[in-house]
């Protein structure tokens, strides 16, 4: 197994992988526009139970309700971009050469799937 190599952050401030850009490799357009519509409601459910949360008179399942809808919203993103990645970057890495690199970048994202 290799060592990962990363690029500065990206604007977010997360850590890009050097490999991916390398071989200019990003998540598509409309994979990444959809992502961000669903984060962005989901984001607004959270603000609304945090505010339930706040609130006393809040009955227990209406906040689970709540709960369930935005690990759904993530869910839904998770598995985007996970099928967005498979087609455009695993099903090439053999005419790229780079089989090895990206599964095992594959595999370091999943140890965090639930």
């Amino acid at each position: 197994m290799s060592a990962q190599r990363t690029v500065p952050p990206s604007a977010e401030g997360m850590p890009r992988s050097a490999h991916a850009a390398e071989h200019g490799m990003h998540l598509d357009p409309q994979t990444r526009a959809e992502s961000i519509r669903r984060l962005r409601s989901a984001k607004g459910h959270l603000e609304g139970i945090l505010r339930m949360l706040e609130d006393p008179s809040i009955y227990c399942v209406d906040v689970l309700k709540q709960i369930k809808a935005v690990q759904g919203a993530l869910s839904k993103v998770n598995e985007s971009v996970l099928r967005s990645h498979v087609r455009d970057h695993v099903a090439t890495a053999a005419q790229r050469g780079d089989t090895e690199t990206v599964v095992e970048e594959l595999m370091e994202a999943l140890k965090y799937r639930t």
